[in-house]
């Protein structure tokens, strides 16, 4: 079924009524690092005293790493009041930092992000790379198939944000085995560290760092520097061609017809493609884009999450958003 709103299919460019041709407003690629929002869950429970004090004691140098790499950033911070205060200067800057108090226990973190999603998203910045980190020295609510609840997390997230983003897990390894770990389901069976044995290993949330590009780091960890030079390393990356872009301009005295849309798609070393427009985002099972707002009177164009992780890794790519075309639908 065709999009509502849209012409078809493609048409020749002599058959329509527009601009008479196709005018392209150009993004080209560039070395630049795009503006990052950041959101921290943080499992409060009882076995996590000396991991939220890490969290809290580190997340300033952690942040000003990420700054001096020239990166815009923000950071939202999910757990319970009292049990995790960031210093200064991120936490007294309202316009960087956001703490959300809401506890986070054992296995809920999933839940807990979904319950203040609404709180959450009001702070984060439509045009920046998103980032989630979990912190957890336990498994979300148990599944016998982890893959299938991270899956349906993920769809859900991603439909909920419209957009892509990267989730990185501190939590328990799969597959560990605690010291203490002699009647599995019953006595703690997670990784074993400087700071006790982790009560689950967190499959789900490693699970949901493997759907989605994000690191997976081990809460037993003995040293945390380093582990935080990690994060900081996936999260400072280069962004080359961004994921979203602004409505374009039509030539003067002309009316944007967004039927009339093409985004033409260069790679580095590689012929031209037009990405076809999928309609919306839930239709975005394979590559594509598709209008944020109203159809007819859109308010951006955004990437379907597999061609944002395709464009974003291309430094000598190109894109034109071209004016003036039928738009090529899926």
């Amino acid at each position: 079924m065709d999009a509502p709103g849209f012409d078809t299919g493609p048409r020749p460019d002599t058959n329509i009524d527009a601009f008479g041709e196709c005018v392209a407003d150009s993004f080209v690629a560039e070395s630049a690092l795009q503006p990052v929002d950041i959101v921290w869950i943080i499992d409060t429970s009882g076995s996590m005293g000396e991991e939220k004090s890490l969290v809290q004691e580190q997340m300033n140098d952690f942040v000003m790493t990420i700054t001096d790499a020239g990166l815009n950033v923000r950071v939202v911070l999910i757990a319970q009041p009292g049990e995790i205060t960031v210093p200064p200067p991120l936490g007294t800057d309202p316009m960087q930092f956001l703490h959300i108090g809401a506890t986070v226990s054992s296995n809920d973190s999933l839940d807990v992000l979904q319950a203040n999603f609404a709180e959450v998203t009001a702070f984060l910045r439509r045009s920046s790379a998103l980032h989630f980190i979990v912190v957890t020295d336990d498994e979300s609510k148990p599944d016998d198939d982890p893959s299938a609840s991270a899956s349906s997390f993920v769809t859900t997230m991603s439909s909920m944000l419209g957009r892509t983003f990267r989730w990185h897990s501190i939590c328990s390894p799969p597959g560990s085995m605690g010291d203490r770990c002699f009647l599995p389901g019953v006595m703690e069976c997670g990784c074993s560290g400087p700071r006790g044995d982790a009560p689950a290993n967190g499959d789900v949330y490693w699970q949901i760092s493997s759907m989605t590009g994000g690191r997976q780091l081990s809460i037993c960890t003995p040293d945390w520097t380093p582990l935080f030079g990690e994060l900081t390393t996936a999260i400072a990356v280069p962004m080359s061609l961004p994921c979203v872009y602004e409505m374009p301009v039509p030539p003067a005295g002309e009316e944007l017809d967004p039927g009339l849309v093409n985004i033409r798609y260069t790679p580095g070393g590689g012929s031209e493609e037009v990405i076809p427009n999928v309609g919306s985002f839930d239709r975005c099972t394979g590559e594509g884009w598709y209008y944020e707002g109203d159809p007819s009177d859109p308010e951006r164009i955004l990437l379907c999450p597999n061609t944002c992780r395709r464009l974003e890794l291309d430094a000598t790519g190109r894109v034109d958003l071209a004016v003036g075309c039928a738009t090529v639908l899926i």
